[in-house]
């Protein structure tokens, strides 16, 4: 029986994880042929990392990974685990990779100027990846009540004892009843709870009573009645109200404000997942027509917290959720921000955060081609897909345009190397593999970016029947979006004006900055006096900051010249030239060129909040860079690495409130034997992450297989509360 044929356009995350999916055993590789195509040189796509001729790694930007990335650890560790030894490596199994990073430094304004609160997350038991079952939104509330009562504890601590309004008899009734009925919790505790309540209505006592409540109801909050989760609302509502005097006050320590506007948040949020969603049976999606920070509001958050507040911060600049890139203009849909930190505080196994050790190309991407390798997977280097025709009747892919960018004589292109045992991408082509590569590299021809005035060495059209029976199209949103005049390589089929067309037309693209440093002095040189950072909500538009000195030691600096501290920073970019066509060739060079300035103004004006020995006044000093060069003053940041994402297939999809009902599935795509991949497609987060394009990936795969395939999380978006409980 003749295989069938997946034509997989595009390298990406999700494209790759497709790819696993449909070879991942014997006898999907003896049902499918898989054949990739990738424009340029190396696969990733906005995770690509690559080295340059220093052998340091370069990325598109800060890639931390989440805790509840429970479908990229399982990838990782399936990948790792079948991967032949690899002699000199330091990455041979999964946890070489990623370590935990129990550590997070959040940026504050403070009248003195930006300064860095310290969280130390709590870890647990758990193994990310590990299969295990999956909490429903109730547990997650409960897990958070739970973090919500240290934090009440701490403030009492802080503030002096406070004395809390005293709730309704009514609800100390029904939180007797619950306590009583609960078969895990031992009744000394639960009546000691209870009078402890009723006696002394400190914050810290509601809370806990709060918190044990909550875990008496189990699973289904509504087992008891639906007066129980409305009364576990109230009771953490006389906790908030105990501190509501305390959030307008600016003179308290930093990480007392944070924790306050902790508290405020998270009640705000749990009296809206309480009316909106539990009670009435809907799922996130269902308040996805409203900006979180509106929806925090309609359930009596303080306006001043929302509009102000670091937590707030915090999450938007987590998922990139801003409009063109503009900090000025925050926008995320209620059910995917909720949903977010829902997943990430409330289902994180191990911890919260985890860090690559190296570069993500060659520590995820480079492996994971390495085994599609392995199970006959074919790949198409400096193959750009510019066009997909419809059939005549335009129900299915007729046929796939593509132009080949380089030639390659010696045959197949090889796109990595070994350096110090580790498999690696480049961070341009290896010249010497094409033909006229020397005058490509003179050119500084740039195969990646839409903006390559290069013309094609050669056309070829693959025909469905001949080359291709099912098309994943795995190409970043950004590439097939209408954006100007210049026509869509998607353009007939997004002229059917079904619901593809809504999909490509209806959702955005972002675009983002990175800068990397090497510096030739540690932390605490520089004048960093916490633990080693992951940092988040700093001065726009570098707000997202990591030490990533650990991957100093697996570059290619030669013995006794290794940098003393590596730093990535990013955030979205303000701009709007992605969206200029094709033949502006200039558009790279001005964008590189502006975010060069900003990665000056930055040292120069806003690196003392975390590096307070590096500056002096409005003076950077520029020695501190490490530079191989040994370049004087200011030219030492020439030595250092910076991106402009804008790119369209290097923008983020954001995700704004009334733009999730036009996501669609894996495989509603409306045209018989076309299957999209990709972040911009409906999933569990339904925002950018590589999670999100994982999820995708693997559904892709499924709707291809007909089998069955667990992906945990993807429908947590669109799941109703009563759903979980089956």
């Amino acid at each position: 029986m003749a295989r069938q044929r997946v034509a997989v356009l595009g390298g990406g995350m999700a494209g790759l994880t497709s790819a696993y999916h449909l070879s991942r055993t014997q006898a999907l590789r003896d049902r499918y042929e898989v054949t990739v195509y990738q424009m340029g040189w190396r696969l990733g796509g906005k995770v690509a990392s690559g080295r340059d001729e220093l052998g340091r790694n370069l990325e598109h930007g800060l890639h931390v990974w989440f805790g509840c990335y429970e479908n990229t650890f399982q990838l990782l560790q399936e990948v790792y685990a079948a991967r032949p030894p690899q002699p000199g490596s330091p990455f041979q199994v999964w946890t070489d990779v990623v370590k935990p990073q129990n550590f997070t430094a959040i940026g504050m304004p403070t009248e003195a100027g930006w300064t860095y609160v310290p969280v130390e997350w709590p870890t647990n038991d758990g193994t990310p990846g590990d299969g295990r079952l999956f909490p429903t939104p109730w547990e997650i509330v409960t897990e958070l009540l739970s973090l919500m009562r240290v934090i009440v504890q701490r403030l009492e601590l802080a503030l002096g004892a406070t004395a809390a309004p005293r709730p309704a008899q009514t609800i100390f009734d029904r939180l007797g009843h619950a306590l009583r009925a609960a078969v895990h919790i031992d009744q000394p505790t639960a009546a000691s709870v209870l009078a402890d309540a009723i006696t002394q209505s400190s914050p810290s006592t509601l809370a806990i009573a709060a918190e044990h409540w909550a875990i008496s109801l189990g699973s289904d909050p509504l087992r008891l009645g639906v007066e129980h989760p409305q009364d576990v609302v109230a009771l953490f509502d006389n906790v908030r109200q105990s501190f509501a005097q305390h959030l307008a006050d600016r003179t308290l320590a930093p990480i007392v404000r944070l924790m306050l506007e902790a508290v405020e948040v998270f009640g705000g949020s749990l009296r809206g997942m309480v009316q909106d969603l539990l009670l009435p049976d809907h799922p996130l999606m269902a308040i996805d027509d409203m900006d979180f920070r509106k929806w925090l509001l309609q359930h009596g958050t303080d306006p001043r917290v929302v509009s102000e507040s670091s937590i707030i911060r915090m999450v938007y600049d987590t998922a990139f959720l801003y409009i063109d890139g503009d900090p000025a203009r925050p926008n995320g849909a209620a059910g995917v921000v909720l949903g977010g930190c829902l997943r990430l505080v409330g289902t994180y196994k191990g911890a919260v955060l985890w860090l690559l050790q190296g570069g993500m190309g060659e520590c995820v991407i480079a492996p994971l081609y390495e085994a599609l390798l392995r199970a006959g997977v074919t790949f198409r280097f400096f193959h750009k897909v510019t066009g997909l025709d419809l059939s005549e009747d335009g129900s299915e892919i007729a046929a796939v345009r593509i132009a080949q960018q380089a030639d390659v004589p010696g045959g197949a292109y090889c796109p990595t190397f070994m350096q110090k045992g580790i498999s690696c991408w480049r961070s341009e082509p290896d010249w010497d593999q094409l033909r006229d590569g020397a005058a490509l590299k003179a050119r500084a021809v740039n195969f990646e970016s839409q903006w390559c005035p290069e013309p094609p060495v050669a056309t070829t059209t693959l025909a469905k029947g001949a080359d291709f029976d099912t098309v994943v199209l795995a190409i970043a949103l950004g590439a097939y979006k209408p954006l100007n005049a210049d026509p869509s390589m998607c353009q007939a089929l997004i002229d059917q004006k079904g619901p593809f067309a809504d999909f490509v037309q209806n959702l955005g693209i972002v675009p983002s900055l990175a800068l990397q440093l090497w510096t030739s002095a540690s932390d605490a040189q520089l004048g960093w006096t916490q633990a080693k950072p992951a940092a988040v909500a700093g001065p726009e538009p570098l707000n997202i900051w990591a030490d990533m000195s650990q991957v100093a030691a697996v570059e290619g600096w030669p013995a006794g010249s290794v940098p003393k501290g590596v730093h990535y920073l990013t955030g979205t970019y303000p701009t709007m030239l992605y969206m200029r066509p094709a033949s502006a060739s200039q558009t790279p060079a001005e964008a590189s060129a502006e975010v060069r300035q900003i990665a000056r103004t930055f040292l120069t004006t806003q690196a003392q909040a975390q590096w307070p020995l590096a500056s002096t006044g409005s003076s950077f000093d520029w020695s501190l860079l490490f530079d191989p060069r040994n370049q004087t003053g200011e030219q030492r940041l020439n030595a250092q690495y910076w991106r402009a994402n804008v790119d369209p297939t290097e923008c983020t999809v954001g995700s704004p409130f009334g733009t999730t009902r036009f996501r669609l599935p894996p495989d509603g795509s409306g045209f018989a034997n076309l299957v999209l991949a990709g972040e911009a497609t409906l999933q569990g987060f339904n925002a950018s992450c590589v999670e999100g394009a994982v999820m995708s990936g693997m559904a892709a795969a499924r709707a291809i297989t007909g089998e069955p395939l667990t992906i945990i999380g993807y429908d947590f978006q669109s799941r109703r509360p009563a759903e979980f409980l089956l």
